[in-house]
């Protein structure tokens, strides 16, 4: 009984977040621009890439964030130990979904890319599967940010990825990184106001 009431209440959570997310399909048309042949994974978020036009690239994923080796927090605790597994699960579910000399459509703003593989858009799929969380260094596209934040609720409530065994540290790290942004936010508009 108590499994079939925390179901319904799942379901009640996504419909109320689908709602209230009213873009929820804005990864239908990212601003895809070329074709690259992927090159190197240094982490679940961070890719070389070959374009012909451009030559080699580097590719972070915008609005989406992993585990780093260096990962530390002042407000909460997260062992090494635990850091290097869930780093490690986070690159095999990458090596996974994306090869290296395949070609990919990779889009950019402002310095962070999307990079889509088929009809599905990487950055979506890491954070929907659990692999990583959403971060607001940049939040130009609060459309794409508003919808990385339901899949990344729906992968915590159903406990997907990483969030099955370290929603701890999970949480932990999406805490960190809201403060990281929130004060680099915080300083750009200081400086914005000066000028």
């Amino acid at each position: 009984m108590q499994k079939i009431g925390k179901v319904k209440n799942l379901l009640r959570v996504g419909l109320v977040l689908g709602f209230l997310s009213t873009n929820l399909f804005a990864f239908a048309t990212p601003p895809i621009s070329r074709q690259v042949i992927l090159k190197h994974i240094f982490a679940p978020t961070l890719f070389s890439v070959y374009s012909k036009d451009y030559g080699m690239l580097y590719c972070q994923l915008y609005g989406v964030a992993g585990v780093s080796k260096s990962f530390s927090s002042e407000t909460c605790e997260v062992s090494q130990r635990a850091v290097k597994e869930m780093r490690h699960f986070a690159m095999q579910y990458t090596r996974n979904k994306i090869f290296l000399e395949e070609q990919y459509r990779l889009g950019y703003t402002k310095g962070w890319c999307f990079l889509q593989r088929g009809g599905n858009l990487f950055n979506a799929e890491l954070v929907r599967d659990g692999y990583a969380v959403v971060q607001y260094f940049d939040i130009g596209e609060s459309a794409v940010l508003a919808d990385l934040e339901v899949l990344e609720s729906i992968a915590k409530a159903e406990k997907r990825g990483l969030w099955k065994e370290w929603e701890k540290e999970m949480d932990c790290l999406k805490r960190t990184l809201q403060e990281i942004a929130k004060e680099t936010l915080d300083n750009l508009a200081e400086q914005e106001g000066e000028n």
